[in-house]
């Protein structure tokens, strides 16, 4: 199968591209407010590079929050339009997931504390441990709260994410890489995970994880 995946959650912006054959082409860029534009250049590029075009995919990913608003809706209609045309399924993956992933697909770390900024003096922060497969899995919940909840938040062996302001670095002795920001290389595998837990869902279900107010709305065309 041939999987796509696309994240604008943040700053960054990314795609990549799992080829059936084993084969992983990708872009990553921090561009902010550049996201329209660039990810369907993305997907166009290395779609080429890997010798595809649209109708060979199977299925694609995109991160679906919680992040920044428009980089989130960006990401979901793109992936949206994607899988109205061509009739596959999509796979939606958690940002701070993603994120998560790329911190464990870079280092050794087993576990660490996802932490992206969420504005407005808060964060959205979740903890995750790497499984027996090298994946990040969830443990309790994703949230949404000020600097000080974070630094309550049970321990883990790193931290990674913008999430972590230059007060809380200052509060902790775990190794802390703030600039991290997700990867759509790092979302590829949590998508084969997902798909092969039968985590993929139709274009018209798919939806955001805006987390602020524990909202989740079904992205609309």
């Amino acid at each position: 199968m041939n999987i796509l995946a696309i994240d604008s959650a943040t700053e960054a912006c990314s795609a990549a591209l799992l080829r059936e054959d084993g084969a992983v082409f990708a872009e990553f860029e921090i561009a902010p407010r550049q996201h329209a534009s660039l990810v369907p250049e993305m997907i166009q590029r290395i779609l080429a590079d890997a010798g595809l075009s649209r109708a060979q995919l199977s299925y694609c990913a995109f991160s679906n929050g919680p992040g920044a608003f428009t980089g989130i809706r960006i990401a979901a209609a793109q992936a949206q339009g994607i899988g109205i045309g061509l009739g596959i399924p999509l796979v939606p993956v958690s940002t701070l997931a993603v994120l998560a992933q790329t911190c464990f697909d870079r280092y050794e770390h087993r576990s660490t504390l996802a932490a992206l900024d969420a504005r407005m003096q808060e964060i959205y922060w979740a903890r995750y441990m790497r499984d027996d497969c090298g994946c990040a899995q969830l443990v309790g919940a994703e949230r949404l709260g000020s600097a000080a909840q974070l630094l309550d938040e049970a321990p883990a062996d790193s931290g990674v994410g913008h999430g972590w302001l230059e007060e809380l670095r200052a509060q902790v002795t775990q190794p802390i890489d703030a600039q991290m920001l997700p990867d759509a290389r790092s979302l590829l595998r949590l998508a084969e995970r997902a798909i092969s837990l039968d985590g993929a869902c139709g274009a018209g279900d798919i939806k955001i994880n805006y987390l602020r107010n524990r909202v989740a709305e079904k992205a609309r065309n």
